[in-house]
């Protein structure tokens, strides 16, 4: 029995040399285990050599750090496809308040009111007058917030466009706060009127200051048609055309104009220089020449298009 001990040392031993990278306290710590404790000793994990950890051949604190590795990858998909889920399930709020319960009603009042409620303006004046009282109180409270926040805008920026009118940058904030409240329907026929008149007069300041683009010419027009401004209109159709010649847009302007004012002589000019021109038109533009190249009947049944 003690032949077979004395062999069973001899081999341990000549194999933790081999495993002990020739570490001398590494060789004795695993000697001592695997002498006390015959057999059973080698299945202590400090008794097994480095190159025997499964796992295609990895460290035991490599093969922890590739685990920890693919669970952050794996609950990172999760994430991405509970967030896919959530998006692909998202009601339309209109919907929302008109088929589900109160407490979905509810809950996307809440979730308006946490965003930029102006984007939401139309919906939330119909919830205004929602059956269940608590989703209308919210829409109220969301209504007066969206005022609350336009009203103070509106006072800073006015502020700060008449101190630095030469501030491009400060007049296109003001103008765009301005059209949000234009939209926004909060607005009495009077109070309307004069931001309106408000509105083309910041718009004309960023055309002075040298920052107009297209948008800020289509806008000033728009809004001096409204207003049956037609001079003001034309004046600006054609800075709007001297800026941009190669444009469709500013020809279309003033055939919309010269339509509306029944200005029958300019408008056939007009036709007759988008023609000319070197315009690219699209297939609106074209539409338009073709109907009107036919003749300006206006006690016919046509209409600008």
């Amino acid at each position: 029995m003690i032949l077979y001990y004395l062999f069973y040392l001899v081999v341990s031993a000549i194999i933790i040399v081999f495993s002990s990278k020739k570490s001398w306290k590494e060789w004795l710590l695993r000697m001592t285990i695997v002498s006390f404790l015959p057999v059973v000793g080698w299945l202590f994990p400090v008794v097994w050599p480095k190159a025997w950890i499964t796992n295609k051949g990895q460290l035991f604190s490599e093969y922890m750090k590739q685990q920890e590795e693919n669970i952050d990858i794996e609950v990172h998909v999760t994430h991405s496809k509970m967030n896919k889920e959530k998006e692909l399930s998202v009601i339309p709020i209109e919907d929302a308040l008109l088929v589900n319960n109160y407490m979905t009603r509810r809950k996307v009042m809440i979730d308006v009111l946490k965003e930029d409620a102006i984007q939401y303006i139309d919906v939330i004046k119909m919830a205004v007058l929602n059956e269940d009282t608590e989703t209308s109180h919210y829409a109220v409270s969301a209504v007066m917030e969206v005022k609350r926040k336009l009203s103070i805008s509106l006072q800073e920026l006015s502020v700060k466009f008449e101190q630095h009118k030469e501030d491009t940058q400060v007049a296109k904030a003001y103008a765009q706060v301005i059209n949000k409240y234009l939209l926004s329907g909060f607005l009495d026929n009077q109070t309307l009127r004069k931001y309106k008149y408000t509105y083309i007069h910041i718009l004309t300041q960023i055309i002075v200051n040298g920052g107009e683009d297209m948008d800020i010419f289509e806008e000033k027009f728009k809004t001096e048609m409204e207003m049956k401004e037609y001079i003001k209109a034309e004046q600006t159709c054609r800075q709007y055309l001297n800026k941009y010649p190669n444009e469709e847009n500013p020809y279309l302007n003033l055939l919309n104009l010269y339509y509306t004012t029944r200005a029958t002589t300019n408008m056939l000019e007009v036709l007759e220089d988008l023609m000319k021109s070197r315009v690219r038109l699209s297939n609106r533009a074209l539409t338009i020449v073709r109907y009107w190249s036919g003749g300006l009947d206006y006690g016919s049944t046509k209409q600008f298009l």
